[in-house]
């Protein structure tokens, strides 16, 4: 055999070998890989009968998937991540071999192509939850190794130094103390190791103690340690397989941040029947539209779920800026703990650096202090909320300060959440609630008619049905200004946004709105002028007399389409209809007649 170029001629294989690829790697993968190429060649086979082959020669393996994962890696062997059945998944060799010049970067597509596998595979297992560690423990582990080579070549440090190094630049994945790296490829080299997957996220949980702190209970709430059972360990290994294909260093932050929340959006309809909350990507988008916030400014949700609201503000203003990274401060709060770890990896998987996720209930314990914008979809119509327990000294002032005695009742929390958000805004609030806060009465309508008294609601847009995965209910939006230019003073736009949508292309119950409808509204919110069956500026003067009502379609309503009507040509088929009417009845009745005349005479 040649060696001593980068590729050649095998007369024991027949085929072209890149040595310089095989090079790579180690001895017991390279033995292993020339055997199977030797009896395979360029035809498709599976895992299974690579199995078969290698125990004919006797270098059988605990776990076949290492191998392949290897081969795949260094470019030697490549498969199809969209089978139908992963343990059916079809492999070839790369014939004849060539070394790129640089690892192409895994598209968005081919990304949700793999965790749309990825996601079919844990299904009926496991808490779709677990896809979302696993993404984030792979995603993280290769960009963390691909700032250590970048270490070691430009300083030319040991491997030591330049772990150290990643440990403060990114995440902390190596142990010093134990000498020990808890990286993805390290934990999943064996099928020995892969079974300590979940302690490794423990152990980067205590390693990480500010940003992952909470790592460690999101594994034991998800029974992760549990899942990792002889039952299972198939299901685990393929998905490490299917992630061991691809190379997550050179992707973008922001694919990956797409990938992440696809797993989201693709388990919402699902989880909404369990409680969970998920606000479609297109009314995001529209209400950080609508904030438009500045540079350097702070972004706080109170109700922050897994995040998306703070990512999309970000985004927002990269857009703006042109790709220059913005100087954004992006603050959170989620009452549940297991959303707020979410939250937090969304956040780390978009390459987001500086944030803030609290953990507590807003309404009656908010840990963060003022900011410019905030931005928020609290549960709606949430229960268990008033005098008696948002009256107590620690947050009374936020309930009174704006509207006396403005203490909700306790069925629905949601003008607390208003409150809430303009007392620790600065410029501009954002929020999304059930329509029925319009207009119902009782405390809800005290609260309402104060702060239209103290001219703060600057907009009411009304949104199609069928929006939410929970509801299909409208909801709307709500913007309230604490600054009001002159010109909007003493005025409210309504917005009738319910015709605006699309169907949506994967979920068929549902609407969504389209980029036109989003432009199509934000518009009409900036330019704040009467457009015919849309829009409507309404001074407040009309709101008094409609009792602070501010249902949307009291003051707008769309316009039907008109339908011309021909006269003529109605009466015409009019009297064409009566005429074959008083055929068909005519001859019935012969029939009739015709029956009678027999019986007689029979």
């Amino acid at each position: 055999m040649r060696r001593g170029s980068s590729s050649g001629r095998s007369r024991d294989l027949g085929i072209d070998i890149n040595w310089e690829l095989v090079g790579k790697l180690e001895d017991w993968a390279k033995r292993r890989y020339l055997v199977l190429l030797k009896e395979i060649g360029g035809r498709n086979f599976t895992a299974e009968e690579a199995d078969e082959i290698l125990r004919r020669h006797d270098l059988a393996m605990e776990n076949v998937n290492k191998l392949l994962s290897t081969l795949m890696k260094v470019g030697l062997l490549s498969a199809k991540p969209d089978s139908e059945d992963a343990r059916k998944r079809k492999y070839s060799f790369m014939l004849p071999v060539t070394l790129p010049a640089k690892v192409k970067p895994l598209g968005r597509d081919e990304l949700i192509r793999l965790m749309k596998s990825g996601a079919d595979l844990i299904r009926t297992a496991v808490d779709y939850k677990v896809l979302l560690l696993l993404l984030f423990y792979k995603a993280v582990s290769d960009k963390w190794n691909k700032l250590v080579e970048e270490f070691k070549t430009r300083e030319n440090c040991s491997d030591e130094e330049a772990y150290l190094v990643a440990n403060v630049d990114y995440l902390t994945l190596y142990d010093e103390k134990e000498g020990r790296l808890y990286t993805w490829d390290e934990v999943t080299k064996s099928r020995e190791t892969i079974k300590e997957i979940a302690n490794a996220m423990i152990k980067i949980s205590k390693l990480n103690p500010e940003r992952l702190g909470r790592l460690e209970k999101l594994v034991e709430v998800l029974g992760f340690l549990g899942f990792i059972s002889p039952d299972n360990m198939h299901v685990l290994e393929e998905v490490v397989e299917l992630f061991n294909a691809y190379d997550f260093a050179e992707v973008d932050y922001d694919v990956i941040g797409d990938a992440y929340q696809w797993v989201l959006l693709y388990f919402a309809p699902e989880k909404a029947k369990e409680g969970e909350i998920y606000t479609p990507r297109e009314v995001t988008r529209l209400i950080v539209r609508l904030l438009d916030p500045e540079d350097g400014s702070l972004v706080l949700d109170p109700a922050c779920g897994s995040g998306a609201m703070l990512i999309e503000s970000r985004d927002y203003l990269v857009n703006k800026l042109s790709g220059k990274a913005p100087s954004l401060e992006l603050v959170g709060q989620e009452r549940n703990e297991i959303i707020a770890i979410i939250a937090n990896m969304n956040l780390i998987l978009h390459g987001i650096p500086d944030y803030k996720i609290y953990v507590g209930d807003s309404l009656l314990n908010p840990r963060f202090d003022r900011a410019d914008y905030v931005i928020a979809n609290p549960p709606w119509n949430q229960d268990g909320y008033s005098e008696d327990n948002l009256g107590t000294s620690r947050v009374r002032s936020i309930y009174t300060s704006l509207v006396p005695n403005g203490f909700t009742p306790k069925n629905t929390a949601d003008w607390a959440w208003v409150q809430l958000m303009l007392h620790y805004a600065r410029k501009k609030v954002g929020i999304v609630l059930d329509q029925g806060a319009l207009f119902r009465g009782g405390k809800e309508k005290g609260i309402r008619k104060g702060l239209v008294e103290r001219d703060f609601i600057e907009a009411v847009i009304l949104l199609p049905e069928k929006l939410f995965y929970n509801t299909g209910a409208p909801g709307i939006i709500m913007v309230l200004n604490r600054d009001k230019p002159e010109e909007r003073k003493n005025k409210i736009l309504f917005i009738n946004a319910s015709q605006e949508f699309e169907k949506h292309p994967e979920i068929k119950r549902l609407n969504r709105l389209g980029e036109e409808h989003i432009r199509k509204i934000v518009e009409a919110y900036r330019r704040f002028e009467d457009v015919d069956g849309f829009a409507r500026v309404v001074p407040l003067s009309e709101i008094r007399e409609k009792d602070y009502n501010l249902n949307v379609t009291l003051y707008v309503f769309p316009r039907g389409e008109e339908e011309e009507i021909d006269l003529a040509k109605e009466l015409e088929e009019l009297q064409e209809r009566e005429l074959r009417e008083k055929e068909a009845i005519e001859r019935a009745l012969g029939y009739v007649r015709g029956i009678l005349e027999v019986m007689r005479s029979g």
